[in-house]
């Protein structure tokens, strides 16, 4: 069996027969320390450990003080006790505070033993599997929802784009322990706007005045947004922040369910600064000029979130990008056909018909290149895309 099992137990006589027996049924890949302390080192050093049996009473931890630290460094692994003395206390403490997968009494039959050790590592491997599912399955459905903006909309893709970038340094800079909830909310905030025309999106971007409905069609946004992701597994609080992506700090409520200040989801406050921050510098490519247009209307901001923006995210990103600028690779110029998945188009591409097919800074990939072929195919699409390789082609 290669999954790896530790076992815990102040008598060398007990761990010595325990892995005679492990061994005799092929079970080789075994960790042992004497104390609840030496064995968390070992976690430290192994922390793909699938089970854990441990001994009750030992000095210096117990048994439930050690499961419980270890599943501080291990969550997955399955841990159960090996006790010689057992009353319905312990058994209790066990079950609710240490999560035990089982409780074993000594002498422990053979049979016994090994039972519970397979089942032990059956569920490992259930847990395990099943988040790897998960994680795959939420970075396939994120993968389809931006591939689908971006051929959709290339504008709106790129503008997810630079706001995932502003949201992971803010996410960053404010130290939150789940940042990647910000920056993934970044990339799939402006999925709403496939249901909204081009041109609406165009005149909103510029700061043009919208009419009335036009103005609903972009406040739709968000709700859209929030209904295409909220049934996604591990998407629920992301979800949610991009439902307020657009709720101003400071409102008259006209209805109790009506979210404002502090009550509007942290991801919520942060897309509305950085949203707003991206469109209004799109207008004369200044940062100075979009803090006056967004210190005018300071009131729809978070005033503590703002100033950290302000005054850190943007000057470090700044600093950080005449440093990335310095060191640019050469792009090359390629046919439609010649592109291949991972390449950055660097340039905005374009039928014949003067329609916008891929926006600059989109990353092919195979639905990137079945629009270009399928567009070249009917409208024609002779000008060449200039291209940044990927990574391994350049020398």
């Amino acid at each position: 069996m290669n999954e790896c099992i530790l076992l815990v137990d102040d008598e060398p006589n007990v761990i010595s027969a325990l892995i005679r027996e492990l061994n005799s049924f092929q079970f080789t890949n075994i960790l042992s320390a004497n104390n609840g302390t030496e064995a968390l080192e070992l976690l430290h050093k192994n922390p793909d450990v699938a089970l854990i049996v441990s001994d009750y009473r030992m000095p210096g931890l117990d048994g439930i003080s050690f499961l419980l630290e270890a599943q501080e460094i291990c969550p997955d692994a399955t841990r159960m006790i090996l006790t010689g003395v057992a009353d319905l206390e312990m058994a209790t403490n066990a079950i609710n505070l240490g999560h035990i997968f089982r409780l074993l009494l000594k002498p422990c039959s053979t049979e016994n033993l090994i039972a519970s050790i397979n089942a032990g590592i059956r569920q490992y491997e259930l847990v395990t599997g099943e988040r790897d599912l998960l994680q795959k399955t939420l970075k396939g459905s994120v993968k389809i929802l931006t591939d689908l903006l971006s051929a959709i909309n290339p504008d709106s893709f790129l503008q997810s784009t630079r706001i995932s970038s502003f949201a992971r340094n803010f996410a960053n800079e404010l130290g939150l322990p789940n940042a990647w909830e910000l920056e993934l909310a970044g990339a799939l905030c402006r999925i709403g706007c496939v249901t909204i025309p081009p041109e609406v999106l165009d005149i909103w971007m510029k700061g043009k005045y919208l009419d009335p409905s036009q103005q609903r069609m972009v406040e739709s946004v968000g709700k859209v947004g929030n209904h295409l992701l909220r049934n996604i597994p591990r998407l629920e609080k992301i979800a949610e922040g991009i439902l307020y992506q657009s709720t101003p700090f400071s409102r008259k409520s006209t209805s109790p369910k009506e979210l404002t200040g502090k009550d509007i989801p942290i991801i919520g406050r942060i897309l509305k600064i950085v949203i707003d921050y991206d469109r209004y510098y799109a207008i004369d490519q200044k940062s100075k000029s979009a803090f006056i247009r967004m210190q005018n209307q300071a009131n729809e901001y978070d005033p503590e979130l703002f100033a950290i923006f302000r005054d850190k995210v943007i000057p470090e990103r700044e600093n950080g990008t005449s440093k990335v600028e310095k060191a640019e690779p050469q792009l090359i110029e390629v046919k439609h056909d010649e592109v291949k998945n991972g390449m950055t188009i660097m340039a905005n591409v374009f039928d014949n018909k003067g329609r916008m097919l891929i926006g600059a800074g989109t990353i092919v990939t195979d639905i990137i290149k079945l629009r270009l072929a399928n567009y070249s195919q009917t409208y024609g699409l002779d000008q060449p895309l200039i291209v940044k390789r990927v990574k391994a082609e350049q020398t």
